[in-house]
């Protein structure tokens, strides 16, 4: 089996940057997957699309639409071959945090039974940035949806959120915890690079 390597955190944390540098760095022998762990997961598209861009969207409808993709990842997930890398963009263990903190403690107990079945990261990374340097990301860049916006909108809720999935990362994953602020895009992954050895 390839390695599994989860690059997590909540939005403008550095998670897309650093996946187009680890994408680089790895090449051809490189599988992506943002959100869940089958790029083809039709409920993880849908899911993903509407709680980025449909404020209507939340509750118990959208915890049970995550978990229904997460019961088809489990079904249809298949191991990285011997020379190949799964890079993860963030996992379900969002979905979890959420749902702990904010949601249905019953749909939390189930998504918890379902990823106890999922295979375990090789290395997990955990990004985070303070407040302040996420507004400087916001402001650079041309495209922003709900989520991006959600950190200075309800800034408590954020931050409660980013704490929870720190330390889900760190349970279930053992993951290194790397803050970005202040660093550029190559020293990120420098970092990063460090960890995976």
């Amino acid at each position: 089996m390839g390695r599994m390597i989860l690059v997590e955190g909540l939005d403008l944390a550095g998670k897309s940057t650093l996946i187009e540098g680890l994408q680089r760095h790895y090449g051809d022998g490189v599988r992506i997957c943002n959100g869940q762990f089958c790029p083809d997961n039709p409920g993880g598209r849908v899911a993903r699309d509407l709680v980025r861009w449909d404020e209507g969207f939340g509750g118990v409808e959208a915890g049970a639409l995550f978990l229904s993709s997460m019961v088809w990842d489990g079904r249809h997930f298949q191991s990285p071959s011997l020379n190949q890398v799964h890079l993860q963009d963030s996992c379900w263990l969002r979905t979890l945090a959420f749902e702990q903190l904010y949601g249905s403690p019953a749909l939390a107990q189930l998504m918890e039974a379902q990823g106890g079945a999922f295979p375990r990261f090789d290395r997990a990374l955990f990004l985070t940035a303070s407040l302040a340097e996420r507004e400087r990301r916001l402001r650079s860049r041309a495209n922003n949806d709900l989520h991006d916006l959600m950190a200075f909108r309800k800034p408590v809720k954020f931050l409660a959120i980013e704490k929870r999935l720190a330390e889900l990362v760190q349970s279930w994953e053992s993951g290194v915890i790397v803050e970005t602020d202040g660093w550029s895009a190559d020293q990120v992954l420098d970092r990063a690079l460090q960890i995976l050895v």
